[in-house]
């Protein structure tokens, strides 16, 4: 009997460059959040929050290089991601065509999805919630 657990892997925050306001300096906001965890023994989510810009695009890269090769079953959940470089969505691409059948896009907002169905449109991309298709990995 396999017993569920929960384990956070890797979780990486890009605060971005601070800003000057007159003398003072103030830090921006985190641009974006990515949080690995596994909630069963062969699958991972990699939530991504924020803005996926260009800052983004390597660590991104990395983290889902990192799954890809690890075996497990790979959830993306992009429910919260409000921006989508179009280099992000093509390393989804690439590391779907390297690993077909292990990736598994839940929640992107309208425009994320729109980008995905022109720059990944083979990829398995789902509407729904994260706990539903978790639960089907």
């Amino acid at each position: 009997m396999s017993t569920r657990t929960s384990t956070t892997r890797r979780i990486i925050t890009h605060t971005g460059a601070p800003s000057r306001s007159g003398a003072a300096t103030i830090a921006r906001a985190p641009r974006y959040r990515l949080d690995v965890h596994s909630p069963s023994r062969r699958c991972s989510v990699l939530q991504a929050k924020g803005d996926l810009d260009m800052t983004a695009r390597a660590e991104f890269a990395s983290t889902l290089g990192d799954l890809a090769h690890s075996g497990d079953h790979v959830v993306v959940d992009l429910s919260e991601v409000t921006f989508m470089y179009s280099e992000v969505a093509s390393t989804l691409a690439d590391a779907d065509h390297i690993r077909p059948g292990r990736f598994h896009v839940v929640a992107p907002t309208r425009q994320v999805r729109m980008l995905l169905d022109i720059l990944a449109p083979d990829l398995d991309v789902t509407e729904g919630d994260l706990v539903g298709s978790a639960s089907a990995a």
